[in-house]
């Protein structure tokens, strides 16, 4: 469900911007009174990026990675027609530098929809192999409970001798279950960067299930305030290790 709404998010993000770059685009083709052939050109290329985008609504893992890069070339072509207008003094360079810079600040967005969903693939794929952390916990829980209560020994109808074990359900431990899975899913964070070192939160994001990327920066966040990580680099050349 999480993973649907991220999606969606993404998308809609990335229609939003390619549906007002289109809008600029038209705006500033209008102008152009010289050059019917490339002004047909213009907008053309513009409504066409416009129906790309909406296309990544729903699309599958195996044909995201082509359209996106449909999209790019698109507005590459797009970018370098406005510089054959500019340069033909058709449209002015301020308007042209604008609408460029977009462009550009576009496909550094597309990136990160090809990054999150591959992001995404990769924890619903990894969740159906690998055992949930939420499972490890009650796992664990289920050892420690065998050293606290010893087993209950007794003979049945038939002479027979029988174990009794018996359970105590997580949500009985002090501080509560949501406590519990974030303090676990803190130390797995914390183990992880003691074991490599020096890693990225995709290194993270790609060995740990069940957490996004925004949850493990906020963990990554309370470590660091915690003192016990580092971090060094920005954005995505971020990488994290002990102190």
């Amino acid at each position: 469900m999480t993973e649907n709404i991220q999606k969606n998010n993404d998308f809609l993000n990335i229609y939003t911007k390619s549906h007002r770059l289109a809008a600029a685009v038209f705006m500033v083709s209008n102008i152009i009174e010289q050059n019917e052939g490339l002004k047909t050109k213009i907008k053309n290329l513009s409504l066409e990026l416009v129906s790309l985008s909406v296309k990544l609504k729903d699309i599958n893992f195996l044909d995201v990675k082509k359209l996106i890069t449909d999209i790019e070339k698109n507005s590459l072509e797009l970018m370098s027609m406005l510089d054959i207008a500019c340069a033909s003094d058709l449209v002015s360079k301020m308007n042209t530098g604008v609408i460029k810079s977009e462009f550009q600040s576009f496909i550094i967005e597309l990136n990160k929809f090809v990054e999150n969903f591959e992001s995404n693939k990769n924890i619903s794929v990894k969740g159906v192999f690998t055992e949930s952390p939420i499972l490890n916990m009650e796992l664990s829980i289920g050892n420690n409970l065998e050293k606290i209560n010893p087993v209950n020994t007794y003979t049945n109808h038939n002479g027979a001798y029988k174990n009794e074990q018996k359970s105590v359900p997580i949500n009985s431990f002090k501080n509560g279950n949501g406590h519990k899975r974030k303090d676990l899913r803190k130390n797995t964070i914390l183990d992880f960067i003691k074991g490599h070192n020096n890693v990225s939160i995709k290194d993270i994001a790609s060995n740990i299930t069940g957490c996004s990327e925004k949850t493990i920066q906020r963990e990554l966040i309370s470590l660091i305030e915690e003192r016990k990580i580092k971090k060094t680099g920005e954005r995505r050349w971020s990488k994290y290790s002990v102190l």
